[in-house]
């Protein structure tokens, strides 16, 4: 295991505190402290397991979690010794959603020994709290409760990468021809207006790309020494991926329609515009990935985004065009 994948030893010490040193496996709960021969020691058969595993190969693995985000406490679950093999050997009957019910449910149980009245409070606020957000990630959901070290910028990678990922697949999936929808025949004189309407979106789908990274994401945030929004990083982050999701469409509506000779070339420059587009809106996790990596103290980091149309895609479309009217003169 990295050492940066490891956790700490304050964390592992906190998480062992809000287990109350027990067992978080449900069907345990065996306590993981007690007393020696020594009174002066203790023994602790208590470990800070990894719910996504810390190394490839391990139980959970995810292969873009970042180290800092694999060693953190929203990662860690307390579990015995035994426990913690048995998750580890059998990944396929505890995956980390499961690991993710028993923390919580753990550290609910542990809350109510401590005062049943506060705890139940608590209870309510959380769950009230993430019904606001419909349906997250386990991981969104931990983070946006503990609210850890740079839990603005966490959360947004974690967002990202659940919104984005089931969008990501099916471009993929597009891009090597896994899949069909109708084709949509475009007739000579719905051509100039179905072009004209794909190339108006592509500028929209840029324009609202530019303002939710020059601005929206940086609101949510907050400013540097106050705390974000929680509700506005997650708003921010699903309009990021419902944007990735219109670029899918409008690559999907050139891929499944059909054009007459004349302006095949011009459907041939339209097919892959949405390409770029993708490749810029990957960046941003990456980035933040990237940066937490660092473990910022402060100061400031730069990201640059050209979400632009391909190279001379203006005038090639233009030079297209003229082409296919010379061919259609020819035909009248």
């Amino acid at each position: 295991m990295a050492i940066e994948d490891r956790f700490k030893q304050s964390v592992i010490a906190t998480l062992a505190k809000r287990a109350a040193n027990r067992c978080s496996n449900p069907a345990c709960g065996a306590i993981t402290s007690g007393p020696t021969d020594d009174p002066n020691d203790a023994v602790n058969v208590g470990e800070a397991a990894h719910i996504y595993g810390a190394n490839l190969g391990s139980a959970r693995y995810v292969a873009d979690m970042t180290s800092a985000e694999r060693s953190a406490i929203t990662n860690a679950i307390w579990l015995c010794g035994n426990c913690h093999k048995l998750v580890d050997d059998d990944p396929n009957r505890h995956p980390a959603g499961l690991l993710f019910e028993w923390q919580r449910a753990h550290e609910r149980w542990t809350a109510e020994q401590l005062g049943k009245t506060a705890a139940d409070i608590r209870q309510r606020y959380e769950k009230r709290h993430l019904e606001e957000f419909g349906r997250l990630s386990y991981l969104a959901e931990r983070i946006i409760l503990e609210k850890g070290k740079h839990w603005e910028f966490r959360l947004t990678i974690e967002m990202l990468r659940y919104e984005m990922e089931p969008i990501l697949k099916r471009w993929s999936a597009l891009q090597r021809g896994l899949y069909i929808k109708p084709t949509v025949r475009i007739e000579d004189s719905e051509f100039t207006s179905w072009l004209l309407g794909l190339m108006h979106e592509c500028l929209q789908i840029t324009a609202a790309f530019t303002a939710l990274i020059n601005s929206e994401f940086h609101f949510a945030w907050g400013e540097v020494g106050v705390a974000g929004s929680d509700t506005e990083i997650v708003t921010i982050c699903r309009l990021f991926a419902e944007l990735c999701a219109s670029t899918l469409a409008l690559e999907e509506r050139v891929r499944f329609s059909r054009v007459n000779e004349a302006f095949s070339e011009i459907h041939g420059l339209m097919r892959g515009v949405g390409s770029g587009i993708f490749d810029q809106a990957r960046k941003l996790p990456e980035f933040l990935t990237n940066v937490l990596e660092q473990d910022p103290k402060g100061g400031t980091y730069e990201l640059n985004l050209v979400l632009t149309l391909p190279d001379h895609f203006e005038e090639n479309i233009q030079a297209a065009l003229e082409r296919a009217a010379v061919v259609l003169r020819s035909q009248s």
